[in-house]
C-alpha cells in the first residue's frame, strides 16, 4: 500500500473506533435524524440554517446590534427546540391540529351538556390528557 492508502485505512480505523465507543449516542442521533427527515422537519431546519447564515448581513442592513442579538437568540432557541422534539411529541401535536380542524363548527354547551359528555370514552381520554398536561406543566412553572 502507498502512503495515501495508509492514511485512508488509519482514518477508517479511527472512525470505526469512535463509532464503537459512542455507538448508543450515534444510533440515537441517527434515529432523531431519520425522524426529522420523515416529518419534513429536516428540510425546514436546512432552510432555517440557510436563513441564519444570511442573517448577519441582513442584520447589518436593517437591525441595530441589540435587535440582531435578540433575533439570533430567538432563532437559536427555535433550532434547539426543533432538535429536541421527539417523534411522539410531533404525533401528538399533529393529532391536536387534526382535532382542531375537525371541530371548527360546534354547538354551545352548558354545565349539564358538559357532565353528559364525560360519559364518552373519547372525552374521558382527552380530559385525562388535559389533566396530566396541567399537572406536568404546573410542575415546570
Amino acid at each position: 500500500m502507498n502512503g495515501r492508502d495508509d492514511k485512508a485505512v488509519d482514518a477508517l480505523y479511527l472512525l470505526m473506533e469512535r463509532l464503537a465507543e459512542n455507538g448508543e449516542a450515534v444510533m440515537s442521533a441517527m434515529d432523531k435524524l431519520i425522524m426529522l427527515e420523515k416529518s419534513g422537519a429536516l428540510d425546514q431546519l436546512i432552510k432555517l440554517s440557510e436563513m441564519l447564515s444570511r442573517l448577519p448581513k441582513m442584520s447589518e442592513d436593517f437591525l441595530d446590534e441589540e435587535s440582531a442579538q435578540i433575533a439570533m437568540k430567538n432563532l437559536e432557541f427555535l433550532l434547539a427546540f426543533a432538535l429536541s422534539v421527539d417523534g411522539n411529541l410531533i404525533k401528538t401535536v399533529e393529532k391536536a391540529l387534526e382535532a382542531l380542524k375537525e371541530c371548527e363548527k360546534f354547538e354551545p354547551a352548558g354545565l349539564l351538556d358538559s357532565l353528559k359528555a364525560l360519559r364518552d370514552d373519547d372525552v374521558k381520554k382527552a380530559m385525562g390528557f388535559i389533566l396530566t398536561f396541567a399537572k406536568c406543566f404546573g410542575k415546570k412553572i
